[in-house]
């Protein structure tokens, strides 16, 4: 997608010269230790205020989005389940069409463009404006039409009223729409989970009530994730000092000797065949099934895939890719780490609920 303009959007409408458009800037807040990384990407064209997060939220949520008004973007992406869509392999649409892939959990999306430039899985989108567009379009999704979209968007009470706190403007279209939901989207950040606060206190010296310590278990675990010559996980899903716990690479790490196209349906190039985006190891006791197909139901199979599953003669898989022979005691250990990465706080925030 060229841009966030789509040919079926009415054109902006501004306020006139006797009112003032004055929405309130939002602050973004985050946990102490993310000035470890880069700051968060916010568009110029598109900052983030009060009145628009509040919009997007609400659209987030709005069912009108979908062909049938039963779908939304929250149908595929529940609070309670990281923004992930509840245990499912991969999405229904409306009249029950069934996706291509697993369902992405969606937090600090602020930062998901940092490294790679792109959006989900294969990497179809390089902003959030523009992954929001594809949803609704989708016929294996909401399937619907901006135009429509819009119409039914304007014909209600609240909606109009809403966009010209927002935008300036109660004139709906799909450019405005897709903001606010991208708004909204950027205030997901999870950054409260036991290993958050174990690092905030040995890092950082803050003190957090409770105790923070990490078990015998997951001490091992953690130095199992970090050691090359062991689980040697951190080179696709980063250190503790790089918080998210992904570096956003598009990697093939060896599932199929015959893999998916991935990255190639975007780029044309054979290279990235197999390649899909690394994703945050955060909460992952909320965001199963695993990979993007959703094959692998559990931790348990996903690190035995690692441990011995790796297909070493997929084409373009990353040469980081390799059997890692760990003992079940190892393994054990390297889910109590990674357990440690849940942040209940997040599911539960009322801020991201309806």
């Amino acid at each position: 997608m060229a841009s966030c303009r789509e040919d079926d959007d009415t054109v902006d409408q501004v306020m006139p010269p006797d009112k003032k458009y004055t929405p309130t800037p939002y602050a973004l807040e985050l946990p102490p230790h993310f000035n470890y990384i880069n700051s968060p990407i916010i568009p110029a064209d598109n900052p983030l205020t009060v009145e628009g997060v509040a919009l997007g939220k609400k659209l987030f949520f709005e069912r009108m989005l979908s062909r049938d008004n039963n779908i939304s973007c929250a149908s595929c992406h529940a609070p309670s389940e990281a923004f992930n869509d509840q245990g499912m392999v991969r999405s229904l649409g409306v009249g029950g069409t069934l996706s291509i892939r697993n369902a992405m959990p969606l937090f600090n999306l602020a930062w998901g463009s940092v490294t790679s430039r792109r959006f989900n899985w294969h990497g179809s989108t390089t902003t959030l404006e523009q992954q929001a567009f594809g949803p609704v379009r989708d016929p294996l999704e909401m399937q619907e039409s901006w135009v429509n979209v819009a119409s039914k968007l304007q014909g209600t009470m609240d909606y109009p009223r809403l966009f010209e706190k927002a935008f300036g403007t109660n004139i709906i279209d799909s450019n405005l729409v897709v903001k606010a939901i991208a708004q909204f989207e950027r205030t997901l950040i999870s950054g409260d989970s036991k290993f958050d606060r174990y690092f905030l206190e040995t890092q950082e010296g803050i003190n957090i009530p409770g105790d923070n310590s990490l078990t015998p278990a997951e001490s091992r675990g953690f130095d199992i994730f970090m050691a090359e010559g062991s689980g040697d996980c951190f080179h696709c899903h980063g250190t503790p000092f790089q918080i998210l716990w992904t570096t956003n690479e598009f990697v093939n790490n060896g599932l199929d000797a015959n893999p998916d196209s991935g990255l190639a349906w975007i780029t044309k190039n054979a290279l990235d065949v197999g390649r899909f985006k690394t994703p945050s190891l955060r909460n992952l006791a909320f965001t199963a099934p695993y990979m993007h197909d959703g094959r692998f139901a559990t931790l348990d199979e996903v690190v035995e895939f690692y441990n011995s599953g790796v297909n070493v003669n997929s084409p373009n898989i990353d040469g980081r890719q390799k059997p890692r022979n760990l003992t079940v005691q190892q393994k054990a250990d390297l889910i109590a780490f990674l357990n440690t990465l849940n942040d209940s706080s997040f599911v539960t925030n009322p801020a991201f609920r309806p």
